[in-house]
């Protein structure tokens, strides 16, 4: 149930949008009784938003002529929280007159020039999720803020970045862009301390400098394209190789991105490039398709094969 703020706020909204409402008719959206509307446009004139009822039960409410209400005043990380948080819900490739979209072009249109500037470069700088969810909630706007001048500036920053075992490190990353993808945003570019392209899921970042020194773009980069094959190949443990019975473009569609890269191998073969810290794992996990498959690395995913066969088999023969 909403607070009584929020629903105040939510009558505010009624006027604006369709002046003229009765009391009734406010109170069947809003969910509460004539009397409780009338306090909260009690409520309202307190404030100095002029609303204004017209005399008998039945008099529409309405805004007082000529008045408009200021613009929200965001800080810079407020704005670049909420502005990316209604990107998300929008999603990319979606209508823009939808009401995430028309809430975004308002929300920049109300704030100030640098704020709204801000705010353009990190939506720029930020692929948002096809999925349209985020599994650690959105990363600290400050850090998108530096990480977002870095991209449009084209300027290399360092990273305090924090791995999966715990062990920190600094580096000079020049950013490339962000992505969304299954649910982490990322930050994908050249790495100066492996001297190679990686990705840094940005919940693990610590904190952004901004550099001086500038870089240049790879032409033709799909930075959440980058993002997916750098998480399908970036275990070091067990680089994995299969061969699929079947040409690349009837494979490929059952491979999402992340979870490995195809390539041709001939007319009628595919070759699937992944990794994994778990083989028997890999296993559950690659075996959801109709292609006949060959191991060609490593040798130990034959037996985690084997092992995996052994379950199904023992389970097949068991009955209660």
């Amino acid at each position: 149930m909403a607070s009584p703020a929020g629903r105040v706020l939510a009558l505010l909204e009624r006027v604006q949008e369709r002046p003229g409402l009765t009391a009734p008719q406010l109170a069947a959206h809003l969910d509460v009784s004539e009397r409780t509307v009338r306090r909260y446009v009690t409520t309202l004139q307190e404030m100095g938003i002029p609303v204004e009822a017209g005399r008998g039960r039945y008099g529409g409410h309405r805004l007082r002529p000529g008045f408009r209400m200021p613009p929200l005043m965001f800080t810079t990380k407020e704005a670049v929280a909420v502005a990316l948080a209604l990107a998300v819900v929008r999603g990319p490739g979606a209508d823009v007159d939808g009401a995430a979209g028309t809430a975004l072009a308002k929300l920049t249109g109300a704030m100030p020039r640098e704020v709204s500037a801000r705010v353009d470069d990190v939506l720029a700088a930020v692929r948002p999720p096809t999925e349209g969810w985020l599994a650690a909630g959105l990363p600290d706007p400050g850090l998108l803020a530096v990480l977002a001048a870095g991209v449009v500036e084209r300027r290399c920053c360092r990273l305090r970045h924090r791995a999966t075992n715990g062990t920190t490190t600094v580096r000079e990353v020049n950013p490339y862009g962000m992505a969304v993808v299954r649910g982490w945003c990322y930050v994908h570019g050249w790495c100066h301390l492996r001297q190679a392209r990686r990705s840094f899921r940005i919940d693990r970042v610590d904190r952004v400098d901004l550099l001086d020194a500038k870089f240049r773009m790879p032409d033709g980069l799909d930075v959440a394209e980058a993002v997916e094959r750098s998480l399908a190949l970036a275990r070091s443990e067990w680089p994995v190789s299969l061969l699929l019975g079947a040409p690349l473009s009837v494979v490929e569609p059952w491979f999402p991105r992340y979870v490995g890269v195809c390539e041709a191998a001939g007319p009628d073969t595919t070759r699937l490039r992944s990794s994994t810290s778990n083989l028997d794992y890999f296993v559950l996990r690659i075996s959801d398709h109709p292609f006949p498959m060959t191991v060609e690395a490593p040798t130990e995913l034959r037996a985690a094969f084997d092992r995996a066969a052994a379950r199904m088999g023992a389970t097949a023969q068991r009955v209660p």
